[in-house]
């Protein structure tokens, strides 16, 4: 039987035609994809932003991955696919894929977002040598030189079969777990700290601590800064909000001010 005419004896067989010319059977699924005999690869819907070809209708991108795994992201607009793993638009699913859900199309374009965790800005400044605060001073934190992978917005589009999918990324507060036992829950990326300003509590993030870290790993508290994001996605007539979170941390080294009694000149 020739693969490429599509048709399959009862029951069905998997056929890969490979470099020597013979046809042999693999699994008809590979966990995310199924097996075509025609475009001669694993076919399955491809996630991510991606615009439609110019000039496309309704439809969606399909991934051809080879039974080895292998792939390269290029666009296929031969038929069959030659090699390699390929995205390929098509009006219609090929035969045995599964439709996604408008829902499952939403999680599948939040886990696609590459989200980074924050930079920290931090007061003292955890970069400098012998940098250092004391009970009960305030401490600053804040972002540091947001952006949209960090911070957000960040939005992608993408089509999935027969409807678009959007989906947007935003870190809605962070979450400060200073190290003492105590979490401080901020807003925004905070206000950066400007010597100037001097021994003030921060208007939009900030901490005091009520004792030494003395007593913690290396005299030092670790400072961890969890970001909270919200991904918003819309498609086929549906929404929802999915959460996700990304990590940083530093350390701050708290000290205690020691007081001089001077007497009194007599």
């Amino acid at each position: 039987m020739n693969p490429s005419t599509g048709l399959t004896p009862s029951p069905p067989e998997c056929l890969d035609q490979r470099a020597d010319g013979d046809y042999y059977v693999v699994d008809c699924s590979s966990g995310v994809a199924y097996w075509s005999n025609y475009w001669q690869c694993y076919m399955g819907a491809f996630i991510g932003p991606k615009l439609p070809p110019e000039g496309a209708g309704e439809g969606g991108w399909y991934m051809c991955t080879l039974s080895g795994g292998d792939y390269a992201e290029v666009i296929c607009d031969v038929s069959p696919c030659a090699s390699g793993a390929i995205s390929r638009w098509l009006e219609n699913p090929p035969p045995g894929i599964e439709t996604l859900t408008a829902g499952q199309a939403g999680q599948a374009m939040a886990n696609s977002f590459e989200l980074h965790a924050i930079d920290i800005g931090f007061a003292p400044d955890p970069d400098i040598v012998d940098s250092r605060s004391y009970v009960g001073v305030p401490i600053w934190m804040w972002v540091e030189s947001p952006t949209e992978d960090t911070f957000g917005p960040l939005e992608q589009v993408t089509p999935l079969g027969g409807f678009s999918v959007t989906a947007t990324a935003q870190v809605t507060s962070i979450l400060w777990n200073m190290g003492d036992g105590t979490t401080v829950a901020c807003a925004g990326v905070g206000t950066p700290f400007v010597v100037a300003y001097g021994a003030v509590d921060s208007p939009t993030c900030g901490h005091r601590y009520a004792r030494t870290s003395n007593a913690q790993p290396g005299g030092e508290y670790t400072v961890t800064a969890t970001s909270q994001w919200s991904v918003t996605w819309s498609g086929g007539g549906q929404s929802g909000v999915i959460p996700l979170t990304t990590e940083s941390s530093t350390t701050v080294d708290i000290n205690e001010l020691q007081s001089v009694n001077v007497g009194s000149a007599r």
